[in-house]
């Protein structure tokens, strides 16, 4: 890596030169564009000159930032470049590889997925049938303990389990949710009305809440990555069998039912 300097001073720190570079920038491409983002509007001659790429490559290099959305060129005789701001140049270059990554995946999966197919391979799923009330809400708070970007919690009822803090069900899920209070994750809660009364203020005050008229079941989807599907509501009792897994397709599944009810579900804040 070539630490990128001004004067005696480093003109970013060695993280956000990596990160640029971890993107998709060339070395020239971070030095060109932090050139421009330092000077302001220049001539390809200026930039070379400020970056030491050379007179020979430098317009390569420009080109190709304004392709990427990195760079805007003013006309004129010279033509002048300026940078676009981070936020917009990320922004293009997220939907660019988006795109991009979409156009592999339609000719990937029209092409490879007949193959497997054909091949008449028996993919083993990644689900597992966990049984027992206290083995489901242990796996429920070694998920709650992964989250790290979004919580999707679908509450048809609480078990008397959870009501009573004492227990130490109710204890341990308690103070996972505490865990919770500083932290950026976001939490979307759907219940129904009768249910949201058996919960706690904090409870309520840490997530996004979003109440329906009734649920046929329940679940826990954490990151879109791993899932838990309650199979078993033996009301007030509590769940005693459930599915998690780790399977991409099952969880994306759960994740846009949650998605759809919670669409067509009110919002707290509209609640009488």
């Amino acid at each position: 890596m070539v630490f990128i300097y001004s004067m005696s001073a480093p003109l970013i720190s060695e993280r956000a030169e990596k990160a640029l570079r971890d993107i998709g920038l060339t070395e020239y491409e971070t030095l060109a564009y932090l050139s421009l983002l330092k000077a302001g509007e220049m001539t390809a001659e200026n930039v070379s000159q400020a970056s030491s790429i050379p007179y020979t490559k430098v317009y390569s290099v420009l080109e190709g930032l304004e392709e990427r959305g990195w760079v805007e060129i003013e006309g004129g005789r010279p033509r002048k470049y300026y940078g676009r701001s981070p936020i917009d140049a990320l922004m293009a270059e997220h939907n660019r590889l988006e795109a991009e990554f979409e156009d592999n995946r339609r000719v990937l999966v029209d092409e490879l997925q007949p193959l497997y197919e054909r091949s008449e391979v028996k993919e083993i799923p990644e689900i597992w049938i966990i049984r027992g009330e206290g083995n489901v809400f242990n796996k429920i708070l070694e998920l709650l303990a992964k989250a790290r970007k979004e919580i999707m919690l679908a509450v048809p009822w609480v078990p008397e389990s959870l009501l009573d803090d004492d227990r130490s069900f109710g204890s341990a899920l308690n103070d996972a949710i505490r865990k919770f209070m500083d932290s950026e994750i976001r939490i979307k809660l759907l219940t129904t009305e009768k249910t949201l009364k058996s919960m706690g203020a904090y409870e309520l005050g840490l997530a996004e809440v979003r109440v329906c008229d009734s649920m046929f079941g329940g679940g826990l989807v954490i990151d879109g990555r791993e899932s838990i599907i309650f199979l078993d509501l033996a009301k007030p009792l509590g769940v005693d069998t459930a599915i998690w897994s780790e399977h991409e397709t099952l969880t994306s599944v759960a994740s846009i039912y949650f998605q759809h009810v919670w669409d067509n579900s009110k919002p707290l804040k509209y609640m009488k």
